[in-house]
Parts: structure tokens; sequence; C-alpha cells
């Protein structure tokens, strides 16, 4: 039998129960597309967060008080201004483009017959060129309240919102912090959709109003500091650490008092995880590979048995083994095939609809669609292998016998 023939006769014998054919191929399919889905679904995560990180540069690195990533947000209380001042002082740091200070304070703000408990943020004018967000109304700080105790607000465009409506332009109106009023000069919106849920929904006040009417104390929250030139930043950290270690008195061998993060280490670190997990649920979904395989093993000694007779025909008219053989592995290895090819279409299909729906960019990744193809022909070789040395192997005058 030549090759032709055989997969003519192997298509033939699949046709003739397309039932079972296809409810053995389920296993399969879902396999295939499940990972296909996962991993395409899980890169475009990946490039969502990439993108959204990366519209706020990574020409800066952040300062935060305390010895942990969660010490900020436990009222731990370790950087000043005078910390902040050294930096700015210190003429070795010529790498140092903008240093920025964040006083975080939540607090009741009315307006308008509206209260809301919400995020008041001292900064300066500075912190404009890091956050870099688009001005709806009005302006941002300036550089001339930056030194002041001016009470003027910038509000993100949520909190513009829920005060004073939507499309509304708040510019000259009055909102009430502590029940202290602030004139509004300006509404933002961040370009981040990722950070945009707290940044729309913060207000702008100078740092010093923050400190001598609202938190009542003059400790810093976050230091932003942005750089000249990227490729030196990790220098950069490395200098400003020996200098905050040398303000804070700190001996050698006692540990930092505070933690400091480039942008490039948090995108690093968001999508070396992202990626992590992609990989492990991905793995998780080839499992039903396996599941598919055996159903694929199962069928197929069915089919030996039930074809008995036609395999004792075969070999009495001059078939060899090697041709029982590449029959039953080629019917295994095109159903797992066929199953592949349907789960790639329904793979890529699932993640442009998700893409959609959840506002991600559509990956496709073509190694994943190479491997999904190797791994459904290695599912039909391994798995079909069995049955087809088992028919192969039947004695003709036992298998002609054989009712």
């Amino acid at each position: 039998m030549d090759y032709k023939e055989i997969i003519s006769t192997s298509i033939q014998a699949l046709k003739s129960n397309i039932l079972r054919t296809s409810l053995t191929m389920i296993g399969i399919i879902i396999g295939i597309s499940s990972v296909i889905l996962i991993v395409s679904i899980g890169q475009g995560a990946v490039a969502f967060v990439t993108d959204e990180l990366s519209s706020f540069g990574t020409d800066y690195f952040q300062i935060t008080p305390g010895g942990d990533a969660f010490s900020s947000f436990t009222g731990v209380n370790t950087l000043t201004m005078e910390d902040l001042e050294a930096i700015q002082k210190d003429t070795s740091l010529t790498n140092i483009n903008k240093v920025v200070p964040n006083a975080v304070s939540t607090n009741i703000v009315t307006a308008n017959d509206e209260k809301d408990s919400l995020m008041i943020y001292g900064t300066t004018s500075d912190v404009a060129e890091i956050l870099k967000p688009d001005i709806l109304y009005g302006e941002f700080l300036s550089p001339e309240v930056d030194t002041t105790a001016e009470r003027v607000a910038v509000l993100g465009s949520e909190v513009s919102e829920k005060f004073f409506g939507e499309d509304t332009d708040p510019v000259g109106e009055r909102i009430r912090i502590k029940n202290i009023p602030f004139q509004v000069i300006g509404v933002v919106k961040s370009s981040s959709a990722l950070a945009g849920g707290v940044l729309n929904n913060t207000i702008y006040v100078p740092i010093n109003v923050v400190f001598n009417e609202i938190a009542g104390q003059e400790y810093i929250q976050e230091i932003d500091v942005s750089v000249h030139d990227t490729d030196q930043i990790n220098q950069t950290i490395e200098d400003v650490r020996v200098l905050l270690r040398d303000q804070h008195n700190l001996e050698e061998g006692d540990e930092d008092d505070f933690q400091m993060q480039s942008a490039q280490d948090i995108l690093g670190t968001v999508q070396t995880i992202t990626s992590l997990l992609t990989a492990m649920i991905a793995a998780i979904s080839g499992i039903s590979l396996v599941v598919g395989g055996v159903g694929v093993m199962n069928i197929m000694l069915v089919s030996v048995t039930e074809r008995t007779r036609e395999i004792g025909l075969l070999k009495a008219i001059g078939a060899k083994e090697k041709d029982i053989l590449m029959q039953f592995l080629v019917e295994s290895v095109i159903m797992t095939l066929a199953g592949g090819v349907v789960g790639i279409v329904i793979g890529i299909t699932g993640a442009y609809v998700i893409s959609l729906v959840a506002g991600i960019p559509f990956v496709i990744s073509i190694p994943a669609v190479v491997i999904a193809v190797g791994v459904a022909s290695l599912v039909g070789v391994v798995f079909g292998l069995y049955p087809a040395r088992r028919a192969a192997q039947l004695s003709p005058i036992d298998a002609l016998r054989y009712e």
C-alpha cells in the first residue's frame, strides 16, 4: 500500500463513524484552544501593562518610607522634606532632573451639597512631568504656588464629575477639604487606563498646604526622582541610597528604612509575574491534551476490535504489518491534527473576542500555535502507536475467523 492509499483509506474509516470521531476530537480541541487562548490573553495583558506603565516613562524612580514594600501603606514615616532637599542640593547627583515630593492624606471633601472621602495629593508642579496628566480645564499647579500656602486645588476628572457634573468646567468654583475652602484652578485626567482609577479620583494641592492645614505634619509618603539618562539610573539610585543612609544616620549593617524602585523595575516585575502565571495556567490547560490522547487511544482500540476481520482480509491479500501499523497510526494522527486545527481556530477567535471585550491588545503567539500543532501530532503518534501495533500484530487466520 502506498502512502496516498493509506491516507485515503484512513480518512474513509474516520468518515464512516463521524460522530465517534468528532467526540474523540473534543479533548484535543479543548486542550489546544485553551492553551492558545490563555497564552494570547496573557501576552495581551503583558502588552497592555507595558504600554500603560510606559506612558509614564521609565526615566524616574520612587522612594517610599519604611523597610518593606507595604510600609508606605501602614503609616511608617521615615521620609521628610529634609531628605528631599538633601537630594536636590547634592551637586554630585548630576543625572537627576526633578525631585518631586508627594504627601498623601485622605479627608472628607464637600462641594455642591455632595460629600465624599477622597485622597488629597500634596505635591508640586514638577509632578506633571512624571504623571503626564491631560489638562481638561484650567491649569495644573504652577511653580508660583509651590512655595506658598495658597489654597488652590486641581481636581481629577472623576472628582470633578462627582461634585460638578459631567462636561462641566468647575474652574473658579470652591470645594472644602476638612471644612477648609479651596478654589478650583483646573481639572486633569490621567492618560493611563491602569492608574487612571486612582489618579482621576484624586485632588492635587500645594504640598505646603497639606503640611500646614490638612495633615498637620511634614512626612512624605513618596519621593519621585526623574533622571536625564536612563542608562545611568541604577547608579543614580545607588548614589541616592548612600545619601539617604547618611541623612538617616544609618550605620553599616543597618537595613535601609526606605524603599527605592525604578519604573523599569516595576515594569519588569509585572511582566515577569504575568508571564509566569500565563505559562503555569497554560501548562495546566495542556493536561486536557493528555486526556484527549487517552480518548484517542481508547477509540482506536475499539476500532481495532471492530475491524479485526478487515485487518485479516488485508493481510490475506498481501498487506504487511507495517502497512497495517501505518494505516491505524495515520488515522490517529489525522484525528488529532483535525482537532488541533479546530482548536487553533476556536482559540484565536476566542482570544480576539476577549481582547475586544477586555480592551487589551490582540496578540497571537506564533510559537504557541506551532507548538500546539506539534503537540497534537505527537499525541496522535504516542497514543495511537499501541492500538496500531496491536492491529499490525494480529494473525491473519485468527482475524478472519473473528466474529
